[in-house]
């Protein structure tokens, strides 16, 4: 992702068509909310963090989940655990026989999915690495036909308020969506 202003804006539109403009390709919208950890707080009215997952498919929103990511988690669980449930829904669909050519992930911190899925160290003890990295692997082993690329974005881009309708086929109100729906979620 683009460093200066000029050329993120830039990024970010062309991003934005994404979805019309591939439309043989699932495109997997990642967003994570860390919620605040206050011990002061009585249990019963704590609140784990989120991650939230949008799958687009021609333009179109095709699901949506939030999940529970924990109570005192870093950046990394976070996106690691939107990663590994995208890249489950993203098999689940080719293994029905989507017609899908590229699998492509949005994320926060491209970094972070970088290291969660390279194959050459994982540290011992580290079960979410290894499962976001097989989880990677199985839709290469599986589907080598199916492209997978991992583009980033910046969060206040996907934050702010939709300019246009989800029914416009663009990414950014789906982007929207599912940083509302993790940041508004409680359990």
């Amino acid at each position: 992702m683009p460093k200066n202003r000029k050329d993120r804006d830039e990024y970010h539109n062309n991003l934005n068509l994404a979805p019309v403009r591939e439309p043989t390709a699932l495109h997997l919208f990642t967003a994570g909310v860390k919620h605040k950890f206050d011990p002061s707080v009585p249990i019963s009215h704590r609140t784990h963090s989120h991650i939230a997952l949008v799958t687009a498919f021609k333009g179109r929103a095709v699901t949506s989940k939030t999940r529970a990511a924990g109570r005192r988690v870093n950046e990394e669980t976070i996106v690691g655990w939107s990663t590994f449930l995208a890249l489950i829904k993203a098999h689940k669909k080719l293994q029905k026989g989507w017609p899908i050519s590229k699998v492509v992930l949005y994320t926060t911190s491209q970094l972070i999915v970088k290291n969660l899925m390279s194959t050459n160290s994982k540290p011992l003890g580290s079960q979410l690495s290894i499962a976001v990295s097989l989880a990677f692997d199985a839709i290469a082993t599986d589907f080598p036909e199916v492209d997978i690329e991992v583009r980033g974005f910046n969060k206040s881009w996907a934050t702010s308020p939709p300019y246009s309708s989800e029914e416009s086929g663009l990414l950014q109100p789906l982007a929207h969506r599912a940083y509302y729906s993790a940041e508004t979620a409680r359990t």
